[in-house]
């Protein structure tokens, strides 16, 4: 008689040392996902443009008519909004497709900031076959808002006519 309730309390100490290491790593876990102070979580980018951005931003600047700005980096959900009438999960699909993706330029209108048109810059990195795939998906996007994109190749200087000429084609 005596061996089942020191069977009894075995059991009773092993579910209680269980219990307790579970509750132990839950604790070590939420620790662990606890937020950064933004302190120390982050830090100043040196430039918001990488240095090819830049120099073709140089080159940009002057062949551009005083009625048009440019802005760099503009994500491409604040561009591009999704129709109404789909489903949730197609809506969700289709914000997706734009989330955390960005064009490199866009040409607005100074007076309301109407985006007339979208620039890539086509680094070595465009020929990765997901990069390709991407392109394909920016092209489409822009073509059926009937929103104009002209594509550059990265290059070390670029040609002030070349790209007015390939400017004014573009926002006519």
């Amino acid at each position: 008689m005596i061996s089942v309730p020191i069977f009894a309390m075995t059991i009773l100490i092993v579910v209680f040392i269980v219990l307790l290491a579970m509750v132990a790593l839950l604790a070590a876990l939420k620790r662990k996902d606890a937020p950064i102070p933004a302190s120390q979580a982050y830090y100043l980018r040196k430039s918001l443009l990488s240095p090819a951005e830049r120099s073709f931003l140089g080159a940009l600047d002057p062949v551009l008519p005083p009625e048009i700005r440019v802005f760099s980096k503009v994500r491409l959900e604040d561009l591009f909004g999704v129709k109404s009438g789909l489903g949730q999960g197609a809506v969700m699909a289709a914000r997706n497709r734009i989330n955390r993706k960005h064009v490199d330029f866009i040409l607005v209108r100074a007076n309301d900031l109407a985006p007339v048109a979208g620039i890539e810059l086509d680094d070595s990195s465009h020929g990765a076959k997901a990069r390709q795939e991407r392109d394909l998906f920016v092209d489409e996007l822009f073509k059926g808002a009937g929103l104009p994109l002209l594509r550059f190749p990265a290059q070390r200087s670029y040609s002030l006519t070349e790209m007015r000429t390939k400017v004014q084609a573009l926002l006519s």
